[in-house]
């Protein structure tokens, strides 16, 4: 019994990894956040008498391939898209004082039938992880650094019982991070 009940916690995780990707150069810095699983700040560079003034920069993938119902230019577009509906991130601001790149640096949409089986157990998750750099722009210092793993069971495969939801269960966590970063952003580039 406390087999399965381990099995069961850690099929809960959703702790970012380290990726493979490397694309952030030091993991070990990174802490809770108040929005999100991990989160660094340098305080010392961060200008927190002025709202946010941040640019969105560069959206990558990679290592990132392709899965069923899925395609790495749709997880592309939805990040691009839910990072500029927030008020944090302007697509075209000439004066920013700051950057974010973001780097979708894992996707697994899961499987749909897995999930309907044992999707309590943690089977045939969907999940993403995006990581994200914001840097100065004048000096080019590296001001923070996130990390965000989300995964979802589609209702413990209820949802795949109407037909595949790969995508959309992509969708939705990568618009959910997308509002996460922009309420971080808020909370620690203003006060």
């Amino acid at each position: 019994m406390v087999i399965l009940g381990a099995f069961i916690l850690a099929g809960c995780s959703a702790t970012p990894e380290p990726s493979t990707s490397g694309y952030l150069s030091d993991y070990n810095r990174l802490k809770p956040g108040t929005y999100l699983e991990e989160f660094w700040v340098d305080t010392n560079q961060v200008n927190q008498s002025e709202p946010p003034n941040i640019v969105l920069g560069e959206i990558s993938a990679p290592g990132i391939r392709d899965k069923e119902g899925v395609t790495v230019a749709n997880c592309i577009n939805w990040l691009t898209k839910g990072l500029l509906m927030g008020n944090a991130i302007a697509d075209n601001k000439p004066d920013a004082r700051y950057r974010l790149d973001v780097a979708i640096t894992y996707m697994d949409p899961g499987s749909a039938s897995a999930r309907v089986l044992a999707g309590e157990f943690g089977a045939g998750h969907a999940k993403v992880q995006t990581e994200g750099k914001i840097v100065d722009i004048k000096s080019g210092e590296l001001v923070a650094t996130f990390a965000e793993r989300r995964r979802s069971s589609g209702a413990i495969g209820m949802e795949d019982l109407a037909g595949g939801s790969e995508t959309d269960l992509i969708e939705l966590m990568i618009e959910s991070i997308s509002k996460d970063v922009n309420s971080e952003l808020l909370s620690i580039f203003s006060l």
